[in-house]
This record gives structure tokens, sequence and C-alpha cells, in this order.
């Protein structure tokens, strides 16, 4: 009887990634738009959506993984993981155990939201300089921003009665401005007005801040510096000098 080697069928398990740089892992919903309907999500969107996402986001941090930042919209999450590396650069670990803890997190986000659902997420690696971090994080929240206006103008048409199919014919090929003027007829909405967090989706980071604490050498108190998660909602546009600096300085504490 032939012995199969079924070690050496493991094709995968040696690709690796340089443990010694950083690296972004973009993670992102598997048919989310059947979960949308299972658990009858508002239109064109749901802040309990949000929460869980950056719920999910924000936990993972507390997990293992030497996460810097995250920024999520919709249903993606791109970590930014700083080196080394867990798994020694391990892709097939890294693109596995992140979901996977990313999906438990957002079940259990939905749980609690009183909304039941198998979730799955997959996920996929982003080679990535230092100094291209803010690029990408950019290209992310004008998607984010692309993203936001096509949902408004679908829910536009589809509360008139169009159908989902037929809507999306309709705005295929369509430029942003037409988009806008679309939906302010339609609903009213001014799209430069609405949460920001639909149009620039949110950014969870690691800050340091200031405690105070006791030295039991000198015997008497000092400020030690702490670590924490953050959150925030109204993040600056990335690709803004502001949005810029800002990134930088984060980059700056923990990459360095």
């Amino acid at each position: 009887m032939r012995v199969i080697n079924w070690k050496g069928r493991e094709i995968t398990s040696t690709l690796r990634v340089p443990e010694d740089l950083p690296l972004i892992i973009r993670v992102d919903g598997w048919k989310f738009h059947n979960l949308a309907k299972k658990i009858d999500l508002l239109k064109p969107f749901d802040e309990r959506m949000a929460k869980c996402m950056v719920r999910a986001a924000k936990e993972t941090f507390d997990l293992g993984f030497p996460i810097v930042l995250a920024y999520t919209f919709s249903d993606e999450i791109s970590f930014l993981i700083k080196p080394p590396l867990p798994f020694k650069g391990r892709v097939e670990k890294l693109v596995s155990v992140l979901p996977s803890m990313v999906a438990s997190s957002f079940s259990t986000a939905l749980r609690n939201m009183n909304m039941e659902a198998n979730v799955g997420f997959d996920g996929r690696i982003v080679l990535v300089r230092r100094e291209e971090i803010p690029e990408y994080l950019s290209w992310r929240q004008a998607e984010a921003w692309r993203n936001c206006i096509n949902a408004y103008a679908q829910y536009a048409l589809v509360s008139k009665g169009i159908s989902p199919q037929m809507a999306a014919k309709r705005l295929k090929g369509m430029k942003s401005q037409e988009l806008h003027e679309l939906v302010f007829k339609e609903l009213g909405v001014n799209l430069a007005k609405i949460p920001a967090w639909q149009r620039r989706g949110v950014l969870i980071y690691l800050e340091e801040y200031e405690k105070e604490g006791y030295d039991p050498i000198s015997n008497r108190r000092i400020l030690v510096k702490r670590r924490r998660v953050s959150v925030n909602w109204e993040p600056p546009l990335f690709s803004s000098e502001e949005g810029r600096s800002f990134i930088s300085g984060i980059l700056d504490m923990l990459l360095t």
C-alpha cells in the first residue's frame, strides 16, 4: 500500500510574508447581503450593524495580535499589524485566525442586540510600506464614500417602489453629483450632513495616555504612560493634511 505524504500536500502552509515588516490584513463579511435580509437591517444604514463591526474590531486588540489600528466601514475591517508578525508571517495562519476572531466577536455583538445569525469573514493580506499606510487608508475611505453614496441612491429608488435590480441599472454609470441630486430630490437628504461614520467609516486605534502611579523606590507619585483602545466615529479625511498628520502620529508612536 502506497504511503501518501499528506503533510507535503499542505501546499500553502509554508507561504510566508516578512515577519519584520508591518502588514495589513483586511477581513470582509461573507454573504452579508443575505445576513442583512435575515436580521432585517435598516436601510440605507443601520447603526446597530456599525456598532457590531466596531466592537468586533475593538475586541480583537485584546486577543493576541499586535494591532496598531483598525479601520471599518460596511462589512469590512482593515487591521494594521506591527512586526514582529504572529506565526512568523505564515499567510495561512494570518488569514484564518484573525477573521475567525472577528466572526466570533461580531456574532456575540449581534446576540447582545437580539439579532441571531451565523456569520463568516474571509481575509486577505495587503503588503504595505510604512509610508504607504496613509495612502492605503485614503483608498479604503474613498471606497467608504462611494459605498455611502450608492447605498443612499439605491435606497432612494427602492423606497419609491423600484425593484433593486432596476434601481441598480438606473444608477449604473451615474456620476457622483448626479447621485447627490437624486438622493436630495427623492429623500430630501444632503449627503454632506449625514453622520460622519456613514461617510468616512470608523477608526479604532491605540493611543497613549498618562495615569498617576506610585514609584516605591522614590516613594512618590509619578505619571505613567499607558495605552488604550480608542474609537473615533468622526475620523478626518485621510487624504487631507489633517488626516495624514493624525495617522502619522499614531504610526510614530507605535511603529518606532
